[in-house]
């Protein structure tokens, strides 16, 4: 165990000391408001989503995130409004995130959109440095507790069609002007691509690429899910960086009970350097669709998941 901390601290140290990242998640394609404000109000319904993950079991303080947002489609002012909470760990870093979301949505046709978004918020790092091991000491490094507050705004824009989504997002915009150190949250961008294809009568299978950069980094992903009937789901990511070398290897099912409740889970298969030395990680996902309205847009491209 004590090795495996060593290496565990090799490899994430690098991390802390540049700043910080957006969180990594493996079921993000359900809830793409935490990084892309233009999803707000991507249906009629006020839908509630919450994950939990634990990354990297079998390290001491591996990282774990839990967030929890909200957000529904107004016609009245052809919007979308949301909430979103996050709180994120990693070894001696803490971070919590609240932002309120707002997306303009413009009909192209009966069966189109465009949607611009822009969050804003406020982020809470803390960094507890009296808790750093490390085997060689870094004298640039604060020895005592830091917390601090910031601005944080986002912005996005996504085309959706009934069965064809693409996004590009900006998250931390604050910082796009400003130098990244170790107690700021980088500038990220992201960007998507999926398509839904019909199988027969009961079965969907929906192909994805997603890209997240940091500017210290960048994650690549392909992923495919196998819908049944809209009510179960099966699929598979594959997870890798810049460089195309491996990360992970991910699993995803879950279940659509009584129209309104989403349960999902995912487990990753770490396939790169960590994999190594680590366990694997977990992930849960809880989703909550509550109508708002008596009609039901069956039709409409929104809610397209």
């Amino acid at each position: 165990m004590k090795i495996k901390l060593i290496i565990f601290l090799i490899i994430v140290t690098p991390i802390l000391t540049i700043a910080q990242t957006d969180i990594q998640t493996s079921q993000h394609m359900f809830n793409r408001t935490t990084y892309n404000p233009a999803v707000t109000g991507a249906s009629r319904f006020l839908n509630i989503y919450g994950h939990w993950r634990d990354q990297w079991q079998g390290f001491p303080d591996a990282p774990q995130t839990m967030y929890l947002t909200a957000n529904s489609y107004f016609e009245q002012i052809k919007s979308g409004l949301g909430l979103t909470l996050l709180k994120d760990k990693i070894g001696f870093e803490r971070n919590i995130l609240f932002k309120i979301s707002y997306a303009y949505h413009v009909h192209l046709s009966t069966n189109s959109y465009l949607s611009l978004g822009l969050s804003a918020g406020a982020l809470n790092i803390n960094v507890d440095w009296a808790k750093k091991q490390l085997e060689e000491p870094n004298p640039n490094l604060p020895n005592e507790m830091e917390n601090k507050w910031t601005a944080n705004f986002d912005f996005g824009i996504e085309y959706n069609m009934e069965r064809f989504t693409a996004g590009l997002s900006a998250t931390h915009l604050n910082r796009v002007l400003k130098k990244d150190i170790y107690n700021t949250m980088g500038h990220h961008l992201y960007g998507y691509v999926k398509y839904k294809f019909e199988l027969g009568v009961d079965f969907e299978l929906t192909p994805a690429l997603f890209a997240q950069n940091s500017k210290k980094s960048t994650h690549i992903e392909g992923n495919l899910l196998l819908h049944y009937r809209n009510k179960a789901w099966v699929g598979a990511s594959y997870r890798a960086d810049e460089k195309l070398k491996s990360e992970a290897v991910v699993g995803i099912i879950g279940i659509d009970l009584m129209n309104f409740l989403r349960i999902g889970y995912s487990f990753d298969y770490n396939i790169g350097e960590i994999g190594k030395y680590s366990n694997n990680t977990h992930e849960i996902m809880l989703g909550i669709r509550l109508a708002r309205v008596h009609k039901i847009y069956s039709k409409s491209p929104r809610f397209f998941e």
